[in-house]
């Protein structure tokens, strides 16, 4: 592994290593208050028996990759505390997602504040989960957490799982099918696997949701029984797993890296925004990046050495750049911002029109609108967007907008380069005839090809008494789509495709209310876009200050 990490160091550029004799002590009983022990690895380099610690809690296991990542803080003088969360990987008790990670984070770190190689000085690290255990005991825990390295993560994983009012489907059975074989009496000696064995796609249409975990498991899934049986985000019970209020609160400094295409980016945006809000010393990194990004991770490891480095030296980290570094695509080059969304930026709205167009002005006149049908029998499919395996490939929609259920609008060409940093949202008047109903939108760049691409994407689900119905039945409705920096070329086209469903993404809206776990029974939805003077539909973009949105001779 010493050979590993030296080429991984050469790749992501991380500091030099100090040390390349590491060795670990493995399997360390670590008591919680409840009698429950934890298994714990403890990772370190020759002469930093009491160097400074980072914390790494995982419910994946503590070789492979993690070893790896216990490896190289070693190398460069830290001490690595890696440990097996609740009921995974053979530690005891039973796994609870997200429910039990603050009372046994802060054991743990008390449990450390008592070993003689403590050393006083205690940072956290970790991605996805990993990271929501970092801010289940960042407030809590106070000064005692020195710095804190955290990527593709979020504060409340309520918001991904039932993102958006709906229920995200193809990642959380993913999730749920590969944690069922890592967490349990018989996972000591399991293996993660960056893929699930099973063949999900032949359970995605099967109803109800709630056999789901005794198909793909054969056994029930406590967390997924709850899952689908608290489908209501407003639901009490979710707020055990909401750390979201505690974030502004946080002191430590903070690494954050997020990718364009990973599943948490909307929510750790706003983690960022809630820190920066508070004048804290916080940082943001997104760049290309899917959830399981190797790139995307080896940065996240490297800011966190460059943090947790700096700090322990007393410096100041990050000196050479601002506090928002995006990649930005399209253009295929990095930029810096003070702040996020960046200073000076403004909102620009692209109004639907009849006939399918998108201009910048909204339509004068009353017009009738665009109508599609929606049948959960046949739901309309997620083709592109984050996903929690997800790789890149590429993201032609053409599939998407030649069904029936999708509806497109499209501007004329571009008489200039548009580059959208910063958030993105649509405002859609909206009419159907189910008071359940979904609604999902897709800005999509169109070049010389003619194939419009994913740029970006949002959706939401609608409940009786959620948006206010006017006179004539229709509904104002803003979707928030994933923020972004993309660079739209001079002579492309900005598209948007709308539609009422992108399963198995997001579960399908069966349009009868029933509940979420064991409903079956489907039903048809007649959908209608409204583009009139009155209800005025649009697309909301970022730009800079300034910046001309123009558009071929003849179009405004």
């Amino acid at each position: 592994m010493s050979l590993l990490t030296t080429i991984a160091a050469l790749i992501y550029r991380f500091p030099p290593r100090r040390n390349a004799k590491v060795r670990v002590e493995r399997d360390i009983a670590t008591p919680m208050r409840d009698g429950v022990s934890l298994l714990t690895d403890r990772w370190l380099a020759d002469g930093a028996e009491n160097g400074p610690i980072v914390l790494v809690r995982s419910p994946y296991g503590r070789s492979s990759s993690f070893g790896f990542i216990g490896r190289v803080f070693a190398e460069r003088g830290f001490q690595v505390v890696l440990q097996s969360c609740r009921g995974t990987m053979g530690s005891g008790g039973t796994f609870d997602p997200m429910r039990q990670e603050q009372d046994d984070g802060l054991d743990t770190l008390d449990w450390m504040s008592r070993q003689p190689w403590y050393s006083g000085k205690i940072y956290t690290f970790g991605g996805s989960y990993l990271g929501y255990t970092e801010w289940a005991i960042a407030k809590p825990a106070g000064e005692r957490i020195a710095g804190m390295g955290l990527q593709v993560t979020l504060s409340n994983f309520r918001n991904e799982t039932l993102a958006f009012g709906g229920f995200t489907l193809h990642g959380s059975l993913q999730w749920t099918t590969m944690m069922s074989g890592l967490s349990g009496p018989n996972a000591a000696n399991a293996r993660m696997s960056r893929r699930p064995n099973t063949d999900l796609a032949k359970f995605h249409n099967h109803l109800p949701l709630g056999d789901l975990d005794k198909l793909v498991a054969g056994r029930e899934i406590s967390w997924w029984q709850d899952w689908v049986g608290h489908d209501d985000p407003m639901d009490p019970w979710w707020a055990k797993i909401d750390r979201s209020g505690d974030v502004q609160d946080v002191t430590a400094p903070a690494a954050m890296i997020g990718g364009w295409r990973d599943i948490f980016l909307p929510w750790q945006v706003k983690d960022f925004e809630a820190m920066q809000a508070r004048g804290r010393d916080v940082w943001l990194t997104i760049g290309p990046w899917a959830h399981a990004s190797l790139p995307g991770m080896g940065e996240g490891l490297r800011q966190s050495l460059m943090l947790f480095s700096a700090l322990e030296k007393k410096q100041r980290p990050f000196a050479d750049r601002d506090r928002v570094r995006l990649y930005v695509m399209g253009a295929k080059r990095w930029r810096d911002y003070p702040s996020w969304p960046p200073p000076g930026s403004r909102s620009l709205q692209l109004f639907l029109q009849p006939g399918g167009g998108l201009k910048a002005a909204a339509p004068a006149t009353a017009s009738a609108p665009t109508a599609f049908v929606y049948d959960p029998r046949d739901p309309t499919p997620s083709l592109h967007g984050p996903s929690l395996m997800g790789g890149a490939r590429t993201p032609d929609m053409t599939a998407l907008e030649l069904r029936r259920d999708t509806v497109s609008f499209t501007t004329a060409p571009l008489s200039s380069d548009l580059e959208s940093v910063g958030p993105v949202s649509a405002e859609l008047h909206v009419r159907s005839d189910r008071e359940h109903t979904d609604f999902y939108v897709c800005l999509c760049d169109v070049g010389r090809s003619g194939r419009p691409m994913h740029v970006t994407d949002g959706y939401v689900r609608l409940r009786p008494g959620d948006v206010p119905v006017d006179e004539n039945g229709a509904r104002r409705v803003t979707i928030a789509c994933w923020p972004t920096a993309y660079c739209f070329r001079k002579g492309h086209r900005l598209r948007l495709i709308v539609a009422s469903g992108a399963h198995p993404r997001y579960a399908r809206n069966l349009g009868t209310g029933e509940p979420l776990g064991t409903g079956t029974h489907m039903v048809t939805a007649c959908q209608e876009i409204f583009h009139e003077a009155a209800r005025p539909s649009a697309i909301c973009v970022t730009a800079p200050e300034g910046q001309p949105l123009k558009f071929a001779a003849g179009a405004p």
